[in-house]
């Protein structure tokens, strides 16, 4: 799926970019690990506003696959009623 990989490549790079900022800005004061665990918080809140355009599209394409799937089921059901 296409937008399952453009939506995970926003979220790495948003976290890259909120790692690269908070690393300049802390890593004086602190070690990587504790930079890193405030870059995972910071770009997940981000990512809520950030790219909820991207997260509508992937919830739309993953909406439209469980229709398609949940209608072969029916009439693969309805085809053993049937016999």
């Amino acid at each position: 799926m296409k937008e399952f990989g453009i939506y995970t490549g926003l979220r790495a790079g948003l976290f890259a970019v909120c790692l690269g900022v908070l690393w300049l800005a802390l890593h004086s004061w602190l070690s990587i690990w504790p930079i890193a665990l405030l870059a995972l918080i910071v770009s997940a809140i981000l990512s809520i506003f950030v790219l909820r355009a991207a997260r509508d599209r992937l919830a739309g394409k993953i909406d439209t696959r469980a229709a398609k799937i949940s209608s072969r089921l029916e009439q693969a059901r309805s085809a053993e009623d049937d016999d």
